[in-house]
């Protein structure tokens, strides 16, 4: 029996602001009302006022419970409806997400803008979705404590209808959705899991940084003070502070992190501004605003969860939530400094601290936000454990071209019978004895294999050297663009033969048409209202509304390109974009890396290593420090081994264990 049901839920604490977990176990946090239908039925209400429906009694044996952002549902029923109610427990095997489903179709996240976004005639009640922020939270509260709820009859019938109307849209957006493969299921499982599990943290060491981080802004604004003659007193004054620059005669449009960096880097640049912008490069540490979020979110057991949204990405790779885990700044100093810097957090006074880091350290800002990733930790009695998949996309573009000189190459370096790729790539461009590849030339090879495997040009290689230090010319970057390609013909190949069968595929609704190179054969197909890619691991990549459209090239060819619906990445709007065959490269090899991480994560969950997070393609397990399952190389071998779909593709990992995460 499917059930498709929906909580309306009210607390003291935001949920935005504490995260979900928080948020479900708060003693204030309480149901207004739960709606629910069988099937196609209509819905009916449950309000806490009332026993649970006969339709519990017998217990969830045989039921399924669907609803949009399961996770919520779960948490809400096994928090507050279980102890507090006596409801039976719920299983996330016992669940369906349509959010999720609508994710794996490349749509909209929310139940609104999904069921817009397929056109549905049931869509959300957003009158009543006001009703519903303004319920969730305290009308007033007394000056004895007292919490006044706004708990007028009219109000809840109000709240219970819109409740009602959010399992019509759900059910109606669920006969919509392609429903989860089963390995889909399976690892959108374990993502609950994982989420659940949560990573450990340590309070000690964030509190004390955060109250360092405080007084050494305090210390920076008087620095500023000095530095401007006390026209800027603070470095988050902006506009003051651009306004007095200019007047000092330097150009510089704003303050965010390029504009600073690129002033810096002018020819001459009055000392007092240089030392103001200095002070502002270092106060600015957006980075250190994670140390809140770590606090806020963190549950008496010091572990925070919720941090990983399944299949964020259209190529199903996951987004990071709250504390933004895949966003962690990358360190400037040795682990080793980070873990002395993290001790004298967790034993030294706030004052004592800021004396240490401030007397050791030119940047102390800069160095509380290398720290960030040690302050995730294990928890007393255990370790983490990790493997990172060593250049995964390289190798994944590669074996889907069939360059098979770069996957010999990979395999050599792997047996410790060759050598690096980024010296053999700049090697291979330009002609010469890898040997006589220098450090700097080998930065280039660098940037190169992460800039141009997805046909970008000039701009997308200026644009990653800046990131890696590197400069040279737009002459020669696409002197530098040639030689990849000329030495990586077959990758070529397959950028226009994938862009060939997505054209054939929209042009010929219903007919499947595949690459016509590389070893592993990808297809695409229009069916409905979505073109389909059907990758190597079996799962699909969609694009929704796909059409063709003529474009005029930059070199003056008329062709037709394919435009297709999907959210846009920076404003989150639901839009017309474009792809071509470079992007559907990336998109294929993206989502092909991910197949890899998702295989590997069921695999090791399976052998008894729990995951307590991912981080791009690298897995971290907490462990029993004495227990069982405590030898890296094995744990290295089990992450690397290649599913069966993926049979000739060379996959190296390199693992770690400690106490503390890092990179």
């Amino acid at each position: 029996m499917i059930i498709h049901g929906d909580f309306e839920t009210r607390s003291e604490v935001d949920l935005k602001d504490v995260g979900l977990d928080v948020y479900a176990r708060h003693p204030s946090t309480d149901v207004w009302c739960f709606g629910w239908a069988r099937g196609d039925e209509s819905p009916h209400i449950w309000f806490p006022t009332k026993h649970y429906d006969d339709l519990w009694e017998g217990g969830l044996e045989g039921i399924t419970i669907v609803a949009h952002n399961a996770p919520f549902e779960l948490a809400i029923w096994n928090h507050i409806c279980v102890p507090r109610y006596g409801w039976p427990p719920l299983r996330p095997e016992q669940t369906r997400c349509t959010m999720a489903m609508a994710y794996a179709m490349a749509l909209p996240g929310s139940l609104e803008n999904a069921s817009a976004a397929l056109g549905l005639t049931q869509q959300k009640d957003m009158a009543g979705h006001r009703l519903m922020m303004q319920m969730s939270r305290p009308r007033a509260i007394e000056p004895d404590g007292t919490v006044v709820w706004w708990d007028d009859f009219d109000k809840q019938m109000q709240l219970a209808e819109y409740c009602k109307q959010d399992v019509r849209t759900e059910q109606a957006l669920c006969k919509r959705l392609l429903q989860l493969s089963e390995s889909e299921q399976r690892i959108w499982e374990l993502d609950y899991k994982i989420n659940q599990r949560g990573i450990y943290i340590d309070r000690t060491a964030v509190t004390t940084a955060m109250w360092v981080v405080k007084k050494e802004v305090e210390r920076l604004n008087g620095e500023m003070q000095k530095a401007t003659n006390g026209e800027v007193c603070a470095a988050t004054e902006v506009a003051t502070m651009t306004k007095w620059i200019q007047s000092r005669g330097v150009p510089i449009e704003g303050l965010a992190k390029a504009d600073v960096i690129d002033a810096l880097k002018l020819d001459y640049v009055p000392e007092d501004v240089r030392k103001a912008l200095l002070i502002r490069q270092e106060a600015g540490k957006t980075s250190t605003a994670k140390l809140h979020t770590m606090v806020t979110c963190l549950n008496e057991d010091h572990r925070a969860r919720g941090l990983l949204q399944y299949h964020a990405a259209g190529t199903g790779r996951w987004g990071g939530r709250r504390i933004q885990t895949q966003n962690l700044p990358r360190p400037t100093i040795p682990h080793e400094t980070i873990e002395q810097v993290i001790d004298v957090l967790t034993r030294a006074s706030i004052d004592e601290a800021h004396a240490m880091i401030t007397a050791c350290f030119d940047r102390p800002m800069t160095v509380i936000s290398d720290c960030l990733r040690g302050m995730i930790c294990a928890a007393p009695g255990y370790e983490l454990m990790a493997a990172d998949f060593a250049n995964i996309e390289g190798r994944v573009l590669a074996w889907l071209a069939g360059e098979q000189w770069k996957l010999d190459a990979f395999t050599a370096y792997d047996q410790k019978k060759g050598p690096d790729i980024y010296k053999l790539g700049y090697a291979k461009s330009f002609r010469i004895p890898v040997e006589e590849v220098t450090k700097d030339q080998r930065f280039i090879g660098k940037v190169q294999e992460l800039a141009l495997g997805y046909q970008g040009g000039v701009g997308a290689f200026q644009t990653m050297a800046r990131g890696y230090g590197v400069v040279v010319s737009d002459t020669l970057a696409d002197e530098i663009k040639t030689a990849w390609r000329e030495a990586h013909p077959n990758i070529v190949k397959y950028w226009y033969s994938l862009e060939d069968a997505a054209i054939s595929a929209v042009r010929h609704p219903g007919s499947r048409f595949g690459t016509w190179t590389g070893n592993q054969r990808v297809e695409f197909l229009v069916k409905g209202s979505f073109l389909f890619c059907k990758l190597p691991s079996g799962r699909v990549l969609t694009y929704p509304y796909p059409k063709l459209k003529p474009i005029m090239t930059p070199w003056g060819e008329d062709k037709e390109q394919i435009h297709y619906m999907s959210v846009d990445g920076k404003t989150k709007k639901w839009q017309e974009t474009h792809t071509y065959g470079g992007k559907l490269a990336e998109n294929v090899t993206q989502a092909v890396s991910r197949d890899i991480l998702a295989d590997a994560m069921l695999r090791v969950e399976a052998h008894g290593y729990p995951i307590v997070m991912h981080v791009h393609d690298e897995i971290v397990c907490e462990v029993l420090t004495c227990g069982p399952n405590m030898d890296l190389p094995l744990f290295e071998k089990c992450v690397a081994h290649v599913p069966a779909w993926a049979s000739g593709l060379p996959i190296a990992v390199e693992g770690w264990r400690g106490v503390r995460y890092r990179k």
